[in-house]
């Protein structure tokens, strides 16, 4: 287990004092007031649909963490992070990554699927914005954790989340929100439900949130990092067809124009400029980012700061999501469609370089070489899905589910590097010897030097159906099969144009010509063939088998097993020597607990062994061609097992106290053998080398195997605690919550390198609450990260690259001379600073 740093440690033992003083605080409250007659406390029963059908949280056999919108007002549980924060077994990246007990997705590339599957309202959702909606939209989150491969099904490897819209209500309704906070914070929304007819009511609402402050401060000339302006809007129609047809429909639609983007990409470089060595000899295509630089990175001495001439940028535009519920009661069953469509077009990027300069420099003895590069990500997505299920209504021994299921999508992705001030990037040659150095190639007014391009269209099928029987009045089985089909069929291209004076071409050529290097997959026909199609389907069987024991009704126990599948894919846009990663499947084995104790105390605890077979990983080596790095697929077997616990106690109505618990414990059991881009050389103590060596560019590259490395996204040990207590006035009333949480040191790729761990952080929130008597009108003062703790959420969505200074030491190895790392260039992802605000909320 990693240790607590000492000022880490002293905050999370603060804040638990805070939580601990808070109750004792109420008790010695509540003590003074007189006492009062009422019937005995009961803690308040959850109701969701994990398995399809309303049942209750403490009766359902599944490890899920649910919350409300009324707990994440009480709890301050406001974005993605918080919901991380409170769920055991799950992580999430800060690069619009999700992980659960150690499966996920680590790239960013078109072909690979995440493997978390996220759901509005029982529609599939590819986007993660569905998950940044505020309370006042959302009833309920919850988060199944371990393989849904029979209910759920598509991508359901680590588990699934669904969010549950606020319905229309019965009556004219509406409430409105509005929030300030430091960073030039705003927020205002609003939501009205209007009956029109006994059987038929509309809702509409809308927010606008504008961060006109970014989180890490800019002292170069572009905008300020992690900015937000955001809108959105939605409208929900709920009707009843007669006495048996319900139907439910809502469209929404978002937009974002701001420099923190999908995925909350809060990320800066933190260590300092590589500024000596001209040409990177590992994939470089262009003179040094900081060559000559002769600023420091502000960055190293503080990562909320940052010195660029490019602004960011992270615009979603035209996020429209149209998704409805058809159910039917037909007596014995409920039938029920579930169907959506969604378009987005998402692009970000800004400055490559990391640094303010724009004038030219002197590289190799060449005057006017530019190193004012940016970077541009731009996708678009369309998809959409129909399910259409039956599920029994009988008070039987015997319940059942039945459905099938159907997916498409559309998806381009564009990934674009540049140059733009170079005028010899916009003509660019083949080279043809010495005798002919340049034959022109085809022109490239972009000025680009990485141009990657990805299409892919996906379709899925699946048939599934899950039986539960009631043995006895203490046991029940519960079986279920799915049967999944995946199709993918991709094209991908990819330009590589090298400028540089101290590239391989020398000062004479590199300062007058940029060339174009780009892979070659066909070297025997005329001309550069730099693109392919791919195309493959697969398809697999998986399931659940599960036995309930409910010794009372207050007791679940159960022991559970079921198979998980993610389908195979491609990583699109990079021409990657291995492209195609094969199908990834889970056996998982589960022991589960939920437990009520005198109707005020619930612990729930899960014991899990998951055991990957062709888990997919994406790694940074070389490309085909050698001449840049490039993603690669690959497939690695792995274990993974976990304790989690989840308690929440409330010994009466004021006091409520809440822990979460996870440990996960991950380890690659088998996959060989690649290079890290980090150590390439292999030097550090914990590398193993294995399967060989080659050398590029005066470095030797040394394969490692990466058997007993851990998985990324998996922090050994998380704990959140939250306390509550809530003070009764004749004028309303006032809850005071302390929350404290803290993660272990975590991983970001399968290497044993430091640069790829994140430390273990803590942080710690407070919040203030008023509500009147009729509960119409609520004042929110909060703190987040209240103690300004630093904190690193990932690697960033660049992944730390090893650095060789020049002049350089040199190493020998067996008689022979290679370039030496000096370094590391380390970008990383961060929590968000200390906020404060205050929210208003009317009711009416």
């Amino acid at each position: 287990m990693s240790s607590f740093s000492q000022t880490g440690l002293r905050r999370l033992l603060a804040t638990s004092a805070s939580v601990a003083v808070l109750a004792s605080a109420g008790a010695a409250a509540a003590q003074s007031e007189a006492p009062r007659v009422s019937e005995p406390f009961t803690i308040q029963e959850l109701v969701i649909t994990a398995e399809k059908r309303e049942q209750a949280l403490q009766d359902v056999p599944v490890a899920v963490s649910a919350f409300t919108s009324e707990q994440r007002d009480t709890q301050g549980i406001t974005n993605i992070q918080d919901f991380v924060n409170f769920t055991p077994g799950m992580n999430y990246s800060g690069a619009d990554r999700v992980s659960l007990r150690g499966s996920g997705r680590n790239t960013f590339y078109i072909g690979n699927d995440p493997g978390v599957a996220a759901y509005s309202d029982g529609f599939y959702s590819a986007s993660s914005s569905e998950l940044f909606k505020t309370p006042l939209f959302i009833e309920r989150t919850e988060i199944l954790r371990g393989p849904q491969g029979t209910l759920y099904g598509r991508n359901a490897m680590g588990g699934a989340i669904n969010q549950i819209s606020k319905r229309p209500d019965y009556e004219f309704s509406g409430e409105i929100r509005a929030a300030v906070a430091n960073y030039d914070y705003t927020r205002i929304e609003g939501v009205v439900s209007l009956p029109v007819a006994e059987n038929l009511r509309f809702k509409v609402g809308g927010n606008q949130e504008w961060q006109r402050k970014g989180f890490i401060e800019n002292i170069g000339s572009a905008n300020e990092g992690a900015s937000i302006k955001r809108t959105y809007f939605e409208a929900q129609m709920e009707a009843e067809l007669g006495e048996d047809v319900d139907v439910w429909v809502r469209y929404n639609r978002s937009n974002w124009d701001d420099s923190l983007g999908v995925g909350d990409r809060l990320a800066n470089l933190v260590s300092p400029y590589d500024t000596t060595r001209a040409f990177q000899p590992i994939g470089g295509l262009v003179t040094g980012l900081q060559f000559g630089e002769t600023i420091v990175n502000p960055g190293v001495r503080d990562p909320y700061v940052q010195n660029t001439n490019r602004d960011g940028y992270g615009a979603l535009r035209g996020n429209h999501v149209l998704t409805g519920q058809v159910t039917w009661d037909l007596g014995f069953a409920d039938l029920k469609y579930i169907g959506g469509f969604q378009q987005y077009d998402y692009q970000t990027g800004g400055d490559y370089d990391n640094t303010s300069r724009t004038a030219p420099i002197t590289v190799a003895g060449v005057p006017g070489i530019f190193v004012d590069y940016t970077t541009d990500f731009y996708e678009t997505k369309k998809y959409y899905s129909n399910e259409l299920n039956l599920t029994s209504n009988s008070d039987g021994p015997l319940s059942w589910i039945l459905g099938i299921y159907q997916y498409e999508e559309d998806y381009s992705q564009r990934i674009q590097l540049g140059n733009p001030q170079q005028s010899q990037m916009a003509d660019p040659c083949y080279f043809g010897g010495t005798a002919n150095p340049c034959i022109r190639a085809p022109a490239n007014p972009s000025r680009n030097f990485v141009d990657g391009y990805a299409e892919l269209n996906s379709k899925a099928l699946a048939a599934f159906g899950q039986f539960s029987y009631q043995l006895s009045d203490a046991f029940a089985l519960t079986a279920g099969l799915r049967y999944s089909k995946d199709e993918k069929d991709g094209f991908e291209s990819q330009r590589l144009v090298l400028f540089s004076p101290a590239g391989p071409f020398g000062p004479a050529l590199g300062g007058a010509f940029a060339f174009d290097v780009s892979t070659d997959l066909q070297p025997g026909t005329p001309g550069v063939q730099n693109s392919r199609t791919l195309s493959k389907s697969w398809d697999a069987v998986t399931g659940v088998l599960n036995l309930d024991w409910t010794p009372d009704n207050d007791s679940l126990f159960y022991a559970k097993y079921s198979r998980g599948y993610k389908s195979g894919g491609f990583l699109l846009g990079t021409l990657a020597p291995n492209p195609e990663g094969k199908a990834e499947f889970v056996n998982a084995y589960e022991l589960g607990m939920k437990k009520t104790i005198a109707r005020q105390l619930i612990v729930n605890g899960s014991l899990y062994y998951n055991d990957y077979s062709d888990l997919q990983l994406n790694l940074q080596q070389l490309n085909a061609a050698g001449t840049a790095s490039a993603n690669n697929f690959i497939n690695v077997d792995a274990r993974a097992y976990g304790l989690e616990l989840e308690t929440i106690w409330q010994p009466n109505r004021n006091l409520q106290v809440s822990v979460s618990y996870g440990y996960l414990n991950t380890e690659i059991t088998e996959g060989c053998c690649f290079y890290d881009p980090a150590d390439p050389s292999a030097q550090l103590a914990s590398a193993r080398p294995a399967g060989g060596t080659a050398v590029q560019n005066g470095v030797l590259l040394v394969f490692q195997d990466l058997k007993g490395s851990r998985l990324f996204q998996s922090p050994e040990h998380k704990v959140a605690l939250n306390g509550n207590y809530t003070w009764d006035f004749n004028a309303g009333s006032l809850i005071a919550s302390a929350t404290a949480f803290w993660t272990d040191e975590t991983t970001y790729q399968p290497f044993d390198n430091p640069a790829f761990a994140v430390p273990a952080y803590s942080v710690a929130d407070f919040r203030l609450i008023w509500r009147d008597l009729g509960n119409r009108y609520a004042v929110i003062g909060y703190v987040k990260n209240a103690f300004e703790e630093e904190g690193f959420t990932s690697t960033g969505t660049t992944n730390p690259t090893a650095v060789y200074g020049a002049p350089n030491p040199g190493m020998m190895v067996g008689g022979q001379a290679y370039l030496q790392q000096t370094g590391t260039a380390i970008t990383r992802g961060l929590i968000q600073p200390r906020t404060f605000g205050l929210e208003l909320q009317y009711r009416f």
